[in-house]
């Protein structure tokens, strides 16, 4: 269901909860306010016909006998009569002075509650079920019947002589506090249905404006995560790409450096034995030839010992069939060739297999490190590590106790060493760090993938 649709079937719970409260508290108000009128149109006909006949109870603690006539005259043959069908007279300390029922006169009943209350000089009106135990003739003759409470006062006094207790028939109040109450509970229910109708409407205009927002909005959801599968798509291409990049820049190098030493060194090298010959025929011909003959040997001995580094530094050892941790120890043995002191080598944890590309990254990466921790950092407590990084990707660091250097200060001219191993590293959706300072020494961390990329054959 809907969420506007649950919210207006709470809220029509509620309203007409809310609305059935509210008539039931205007029903009460008005049945009370109706009990109160009555009450105070009686209490003018108690002052009128019913004070005057017991101002003796000032004097006396008792009525006489004719007395106690002329009430039940008032009872039966005066205006009283049409509006009171019985009542008692009480005295200030719970005696029944008066009474239809001539058996209850002269007996005490407790002065508490309303009748008590009437006594202080209260006026006080309710419907009472005559379950009182002084309410013998009244039971007789009703059901429910209304009751007031009302002080009888000396003339020209405040004082209370007595309290009179008088009924009447609650038809007339019944039916008009059930007539004011449909009309009561009409207006409620009308303004009730207006009000809901009115929350409808809102919730309804609100309701439209979120679908149109959310499916806006789904709409935009979708159009970007066709972008973000586009992108990752387009990622996974350029990783594809680069591995296989990487892959093939290794081949051409490769392939750079046989033909170096099998071509122009090879060419170098007759030409330096055919140069032998010449100098043997030249033999005593005068020491300015000899000269000239020793400069252009040495030209190319110089030209033939270049070529053979370019071509060594191209070519890379065989990698196809190697695991991680044999390129790290190929390429510690090749710096121990050179360095002083030897490197200290930890493996823990590294896979058997990666991508070519990585592994001609990782072979790439250390070569540069080692050979800069020779160059630049003496050689001086070369340490390399490997491990299974975080997030199925290979960690390997080359660090050293040389001189340092302030990272931040821009390399000189033909120093691309950092360079060419951040791009190596980052190429293949990897990371690249550096750690150094004066002093301090250096420590080079790489991250390279060890999934994601093409395998060799694809490579």
């Amino acid at each position: 269901m809907p969420l506007a649709r649950r919210y207006l079937l709470v809220s029509l719970v509620f309203v007409v909860i809310g609305g059935g409260v509210v008539a039931f508290a205007l029903g009460q108000l008005i049945e009370s306010s109706a009990i109160n009128r009555t009450t105070s149109v009686t209490a003018l006909y108690v002052d009128s016909f019913v004070a005057p006949e017991l101002q003796t109870l000032a004097t006396s603690p008792n009525l006489t006998p004719s007395e106690i006539a002329s009430l039940q005259h008032l009872l039966s043959d005066s205006p009283l009569a049409t509006k009171v069908v019985s009542f008692r007279i009480w005295s200030t300390t719970g005696q029944v002075l008066y009474s239809p029922l001539a058996e209850l006169i002269g007996r005490q009943f407790d002065m508490s509650g309303d009748r008590g209350a009437a006594a202080q000089g209260a006026v006080i009106g309710d419907v009472s079920d005559l379950s009182d135990p002084e309410n013998i003739y009244e039971r007789q003759h009703w059901n429910h019947l209304i009751e007031i409470y009302l002080p009888v006062r000396e003339v020209g006094s405040s004082r209370i002589i007595a309290v009179a207790e008088l009924y009447q028939l609650p038809d007339e109040l019944e039916a008009e506090v059930n007539r004011d109450r449909l009309i009561t509970w009409g207006l409620v229910a009308a303004a009730t249905f207006l009000a809901y109708l009115a929350l409808v409407r809102v919730v309804r205009q609100g309701s439209e404006t979120i679908l149109h927002q959310e499916a806006e909005l789904r709409r935009q959801v979708q159009e970007l995560s066709t972008l973000l599968d586009q992108n990752a798509r387009l990622s996974d291409r350029i990783r594809h790409a680069a591995a296989r990049s990487t892959a093939l820049t290794e081949l051409e190098r490769r392939r750079i450096g046989s033909d170096l030493h099998d071509g122009p060194s090879q060419t170098l090298a007759l030409a330096m034995l055919r140069l032998d010959a010449v100098e043997g025929h030249l033999d005593g011909q005068g020491q300015t030839g000899d000269a000239e003959l020793r400069e252009v040997r040495g030209a190319m001995e110089a030209a033939l010992t270049d070529m053979r580094g370019i071509a060594a530094g191209l070519r890379t050892p065989e990698l196809e069939g190697a695991s991680p941790t044999e390129i790290v120890l190929r390429a510690v043995a090749e710096h121990e060739r050179w360095a002083v002191a030897p490197a200290i080598v930890r493996v823990e944890g590294a896979p058997d297999t990666a991508p070519l590309a990585t592994k001609i990254a990782l072979y790439r990466i250390l070569s540069e490190a080692l050979s800069n921790a020779l160059r630049h950092g003496r050689g001086a407590g070369v340490e390399v590590a490997m491990t299974l990084g975080s997030e199925d990707s290979l960690f390997v660091e080359v660090s050293d106790k040389g001189p340092g250097f302030d990272p931040a200060r821009k390399p000189g001219e033909g120093h691309l060493g950092l360079a060419g191993m951040r791009e190596r590293a980052e190429l293949l959706g990897g990371r690249f760090e550096l750690e150094s300072a004066p002093g301090a020494g250096t420590r080079v961390r790489a991250y390279l993938p060890l999934a994601g990329l093409p395998n060799e054959d694809d490579a």
